[in-house]
């Protein structure tokens, strides 16, 4: 039974050895489909990473488009608030009206047409009958 002995540690070592590749093995696999995983979910977020760049250049472009387009609309607003766009004379026409001032004197005062200073005193007079 001496001889046995020997036989028996090996063959239990054997099997230690087995079931310890084994482990190993399943281990390995299960690292091995884990970083595959990993690769897939870097892939989809690099590619989420150039498609959000991507889209905050378009962003930023339109930011600039609509920052140019606001100051040409600042450009053109001040262009016509300082020219004369006749506004101001009729304005002061219709002041004139009501100081009970003739269409006439509208046009030698104001370089109304006598059309226009007609109209408006035509126009204030409605006003004031409503």
């Amino acid at each position: 039974m001496d001889w046995h002995l020997p036989y028996f540690f090996l063959v239990g070592l054997n099997v230690a050895l087995v079931a310890g590749m084994l482990m190993l093995t399943r281990a390995y696999l299960t690292l091995r489909r884990d970083y595959a995983t990993l690769g897939a979910r870097l892939v989809q977020q690099q590619n989420d990473l150039i498609g959000l760049s991507a889209a905050a250049v378009q962003v930023d472009r339109r930011m600039l488009d609509q920052e140019r387009r606001l100051r040409e609309c600042d450009e053109r607003l001040a262009s016509l608030s300082s020219q004369d766009t006749g506004y101001q004379s009729y304005r002061a026409a219709i002041e004139r009206l009501k100081d009970g001032v003739a269409p006439q004197e509208l046009v030698s005062q104001l370089g109304l047409s006598l059309s226009e200073a007609n109209l408006l005193a035509h126009l204030y007079a409605q006003r004031q009958g409503q």
